[in-house]
């Protein structure tokens, strides 16, 4: 058997073996206070050439077939062009990061087929995410020491969050990612599967303004989070200058950004913290679980903007359609004005808070509630 063949083999078996188990993505933070100036120093010209790759594959006369070995790239400086040299990417590193290209410039042209409206791939000032493919090549992670090493470095950095990660998980790909409180890496996982318990429960979901999610057991919930102080201040200091210096950027520009971008994420961890909370709990707590396919970002774009901003309906609705536990219900579906009695529909008002049948006379005094249940019985009778 060549070695082609064996390695071909080789990960058909681990294809096959990880079918059957539970993938989950871990997050762990590189300690800052424990980077030397050498370290920093790696880290940045990594993400630089990491830049320069990407942008000269975009620059390309032929993306499909750019050269995932180069060793050196053209990047434009003001007028002219100077040859840069890819000095700390390792090479499974810049194969990841063309195959990342060719990926978003396929996935565009799907979406263009299907007649969506799609641009075109810019260049980018930063790039901010180093795929790292292989566990044991590309990185490795010591979990008595809590450090994680990566191709061309020459000591390992210090991290925090290892011990989040079970000892029998099986490690596979990771990322390093540059966000603006630090560095962190999203490493993928593969552990056994845990037997799932049923609990006898079904739950129907209705998204809205009023109240976030209600529940066809009358529950409703709010997972709102209105912008923090320290956004509001940061905000305030970044357009304040800019109208100093008539929209110019000052030299503390930059700072004044990665101030408000820290803020930023740190209000949006907020929000994911409680949103992946509460798509635990009904997963948890439910063996069925109806939703309808409500255009959010349509929401966003309309009179609700600032409700559906502030909220994480989206992030909810996207986990639970990951789950083989949720049954998606056709946006087209009626579920506010189709009546569980007669099955005629019935238009309401936005204000009217209730629901009346003009048909059979029905009424139910939250309409909201009635939409969950009407979501619940149209996934159930799909389903069975």
């Amino acid at each position: 058997m060549t070695k082609n063949e064996t390695i071909k083999q080789t990960m058909r078996e681990t294809k096959d073996r990880r079918s059957e188990m539970d993938c989950r993505v871990y997050v762990v933070k590189v300690v800052a206070n424990k980077l030397s100036r050498e370290k920093k120093e790696h880290f940045d010209l990594l993400f630089r050439e990491a830049k320069y790759l990407r942008n000269a594959v975009l620059a390309a006369d032929d993306i499909f077939h750019f050269d995932r070995n180069v060793k050196a790239v053209m990047v434009k400086v003001g007028d002219v062009f100077e040859e840069r040299v890819l000095s700390v990417l390792g090479s499974q590193m810049k194969q990841d990061l063309v195959d990342m290209v060719q990926s978003e410039i396929k996935g565009l042209a799907t979406k263009k087929k299907n007649g969506e409206k799609v641009g075109r791939l810019r260049f980018k000032p930063y790039c901010n995410c180093i795929p790292l493919r292989q566990y044991g090549v590309t990185y490795r992670v010591d979990f008595e020491k809590n450090t994680i090493s990566i191709q061309n470095l020459r000591k390992p950095v210090k991290v925090r969050g290892l011990s989040q990660i079970p000892k029998e998980t099986e490690l596979a790909s990771a990322r390093l990612v540059r966000k603006p409180s630090g560095l962190y890496f999203h490493i993928t996982t593969y552990c056994p599967k845990e037997p799932v318990v049923p609990t006898g429960h079904e739950v129907g979901i209705d998204f809205g303004i009023q109240h976030h999610m209600t529940l066809s057991t009358g529950e409703t919930i709010d997972l709102s989070v209105a912008e923090t102080a320290a956004v509001k201040r940061n905000s305030r200091k970044v357009n304040k200058a800019l109208r100093k210096n008539g929209r110019k950027k000052g030299a503390n520009h930059r700072k004044r950004v990665l101030q408000l971008q820290r803020a930023f994420e740190r209000q949006n961890n907020k929000k994911s913290d409680k949103a992946k909370k509460e798509v635990s709990r009904l997963l948890r707590e439910n063996d069925l679980i109806a939703i309808q396919d409500e255009m959010i970002a349509d929401w966003h774009k309309g009179l609700f903007g600032a409700e559906v901003q502030h909220s994480a309906m989206g992030f909810i609705k996207a986990r639970l359609k990951t789950s083989p536990k949720t049954h998606v219900v056709p946006k087209e579906f009626p579920s506010t004005q189709r009546c569980p009695v007669c099955e005629e529909n019935t238009k309401h008002p936005l204000n009217a808070r209730h629901y009346h049948c003009e048909h059979c006379g029905y009424h139910h005094p939250n309409r909201d509630i009635k939409s969950a249940e009407m979501i619940l019985m149209e996934a159930k009778r799909t389903v069975t």
